[in-house]
């Protein structure tokens, strides 16, 4: 079986964090990273997990500066996009029109217009375009889509999706370009998207959201709470950078069934506990394999042929849609339909 050739553009926390996945995957061969600063390649990454890849890069694996150069020069199946958000649009654009398959990372851009552009390319394109929203495979939230999807526990009754870390000043360049909004869309829309996006898979479109958000001495926005209108459920979620830099990265949820609750919090241990209507709370099993491994495997099921799930760029582009309204509520202080 040929192996597919895939390229990691952007190897800060992102990239190396995909490159220990698919340097694991045996129909894959990561044929070369491109980073616009080379000194990046070899220097060491942080982010809000400790899941980034710092092994040094097989001798085999060609480096590249410029993009266009690379995508000229390699036979390539897959362009793995991990750079800054204001770079994907142009990125997958012309790698969709070399018809290579591009796995982007989330956010998909900085709102659902700039989407629409990713999404015409795809279908301009023979390739395809999956955006990486990696907490549709993280185990527990796997587990959950199952009790909501099988109807095991009954009908949900209330969900609630926290999200909280310390501002993200680990970038790579000192300039921290997650803090300026009209770059990464702000807590918005590089944390709390990943509970919008949940809230999304799980439930659908909202009807309209009510959000309200506090905005950091410096000016940008630190906290967001959001209100999702269903017609038969009570739906919210909350997400901060405001923690102080000694707090550690949290996430969680607690999800009211009709016959029982299901309960994660990342600091818990358990971390994940189902609490049914009848019998002794219980830890539910959960895959052991990670969200980042999951989500591109799905991803290389999918351009094989094979059975998969993927996160189309529709789907991704929706999600996306739901925090521009949310981002529109907090600054009018009025609900905002969808």
């Amino acid at each position: 079986m040929k192996k597919l050739n895939v390229a990691i553009v952007g190897f800060g926390f992102m990239g190396r964090t995909h490159y220990g996945v698919w340097r694991k995957l045996r129909n894959v061969r990561v044929a070369c990273v491109c980073d616009s600063n080379l000194a990046q390649i070899t220097a060491k990454t942080k982010g809000n997990l400790d899941v980034a890849d710092d092994s040094d890069l097989s001798p085999s694996v060609r480096i590249y500066d410029d993009f266009d150069k690379m995508l000229t020069s390699e036979q390539l199946d897959i362009v793995d996009i991990t750079l800054p958000t204001p770079l994907h649009p142009d990125m997958t654009v012309k790698a969709l029109s070399k018809d290579v398959n591009v796995l982007c990372e989330k956010p998909m851009a900085i709102d659902a217009k700039t989407c629409d552009r990713m999404i015409a390319a795809e279908k301009k394109s023979k390739a395809r375009l999956m955006i990486a929203q990696c907490v549709r495979y993280w185990p527990e939230y796997a587990v959950l889509r199952k009790y909501v999807e099988s109807g095991k526990y009954g009908k949900v009754i209330a969900a609630d999706f926290t999200r909280f870390s310390p501002a993200p000043v680990w970038n790579r360049s000192g300039k921290c370009w997650f803090l300026d909004e009209s770059k990464s869309g702000g807590v918005a829309l590089d944390m709390h998207l990943h509970d919008t996006d949940e809230i999304h898979h799980l439930f659908g479109m909202p009807e309209s959201v009510c959000s309200r958000s506090h905005l950091h001495r410096d000016g940008w926005t630190d906290f967001i709470a959001t209100t999702y209108s269903y017609p038969d459920k009570v739906v919210t979620s909350s997400s901060s950078w405001a923690m102080s830099p000694s707090f550690v990265w949290e996430s969680g949820f607690r999800v009211v069934f009709e016959k029982a609750v299901a309960v994660f919090n990342s600091h818990s241990n358990p971390a994940f506990v189902l609490y049914p209507e009848k019998g002794k709370p219980f830890t539910p099993k959960v895959p052991k394999v990670s969200g980042y491994e999951r989500e591109i495997k799905e991803f290389v099921a999918w351009i094989s042929g094979g059975d998969a799930d993927p996160v189309t760029a529709k789907s991704a582009r929706d999600s996306v849609a739901i925090v521009d309204a949310e981002r529109k509520s907090a600054k009018s202080g009025r609900p905002v339909r969808l």
